[in-house]
């Protein structure tokens, strides 16, 4: 369950193969100079916090005809208080699945509601990874400190010390979840690409837009032994950029605040890369924003230069969970949809496009090589 449709806060603010990465022990920074588990933080705005206790309005007759996808939710309670965890969540998110692709979106709102009113809520909202994506700390749903709870599977870091026996089981289910997986392996697929272009490039020159806290950088042997002219995280949060400065500065990583209105009116001078790409981003961005950064990202890159973009098919198990429970809604894109992204970008300059996604489906990746 990773990377709200796009709003000002995901617009202007943002900062988002399958299976393990396979780099060896030696390719990685070692534990001296790797982060220490992050600092999760358990405030909410006030925004959030009154969003979480406003009065619930009536709900209408719209459920009388499929009581099933209420039923689950005292089924899935009763589960939880039973101690079988993963049995009520794999009952569970089928369930919420079906129900918000058949529904229209009053309809969808509406069960989201009978959602949030539903007791199972104050469990579901144990788990620290769901809470954290509904609390919205940083306005959005998918920030870096929500994306750690997703990298610390693979990381062992450690739940929040203050989580509940049953928020540590439904954490452990969620951050196990497909889309997660797809998460962690994005990020592995980023960091073999980051080393592989370090092989073809003398010192490359590397920009990560909306980096988030770099954790790719954790995998990468380029970033270790400092093969690359530059390595710079683009992100609009201040704090994004001072973790990643904390955990790689040493290693010549550099940090650059601005936002995606800016790189869009070219307020950015940024100079030319071997590499770009965006992991989660394009999560957020409707159509025309995308476009048109996609277009001003190429414009970025030197001759035989790589964009790569990464974003949500649309139909993942997670989806209901997510647009329910966490709040936390993407924008998803179909192959097709993929490619159109690059329309913006004169087809003479264009070497090749490439569109792959990883092994579960998941998650696909645009490539669009300079000539």
């Amino acid at each position: 369950m990773p990377a709200q449709s796009v709003s000002s806060a995901a617009l202007a603010d943002v900062e988002q193969v399958s299976g393990p990465p396979h780099e060896s022990a030696d390719q990685r920074l070692s534990p001296r100079d790797s982060p220490a588990a992050p600092h999760w933080i358990p405030d909410m705005t006030e925004q959030a916090a009154l969003a979480m206790n406003k009065p619930e309005p009536e709900l209408t007759e719209i459920f009388h005809d499929e009581p099933i996808d209420l039923k689950v939710l005292d089924y899935t309670r009763e589960r939880f208080l039973d101690g079988a965890v993963e049995d009520g969540m794999r009952d569970l998110l089928p369930v919420l699945q079906a129900r918000r692709l058949k529904s229209s979106e009053p309809e969808w709102a509406e069960y989201v509601e009978a959602c949030l009113r539903h007791p199972l809520r104050e469990l579901v909202h144990q788990d620290p990874f769901t809470l954290r994506a509904f609390a919205k700390p940083r306005g959005y749903a998918g920030d870096a400190d929500l994306l750690d709870f997703i990298y610390g599977r693979e990381e062992g870091w450690p739940v929040p010390a203050d989580t509940t026996d049953l928020g540590q089981k439904i954490f452990h289910f969620t951050t196990g979840s497909a889309a997660c997986e797809a998460v962690r392996a994005r990020r592995g697929f980023i960091a073999d690409l980051v080393d592989q272009v370090a092989e073809e490039f003398t010192k490359p020159h590397v920009l990560s837009v909306a980096s988030g806290h770099l954790r790719e950088a954790l995998l990468c042997s380029m970033v270790k032994r400092r093969r690359f002219g530059r390595y710079v995280a683009l992100d609009s949060d201040p704090l994004s950029l001072e973790e990643v400065q904390r955990c790689y500065g040493s290693h010549g990583v550099q940090t650059h605040q601005a936002t995606i209105r800016q790189l869009l009116t070219q307020r950015v001078e940024l100079g030319p890369f071997d590499l770009i790409y965006s992991m989660g981003l394009y999560d957020y961005l409707q159509v025309p924003a995308a476009q048109r950064l996609t277009a001003a990202l190429f414009e970025l890159l030197r001759p035989r230069g790589r964009l790569l973009l990464a974003n949500f098919l649309p139909g993942i198990l997670d989806v209901g969970y997510m647009e329910s429970y966490m709040g936390w809604k993407l924008i998803f894109r179909t192959r097709q949809e993929m490619l159109a992204l690059a329309e913006e970008i004169p087809l003479a300059e264009i070497r090749d496009i490439r569109l792959f996604a990883e092994d579960n489906q998941n998650i696909i990746f645009l490539q669009v090589t300079k000539r």
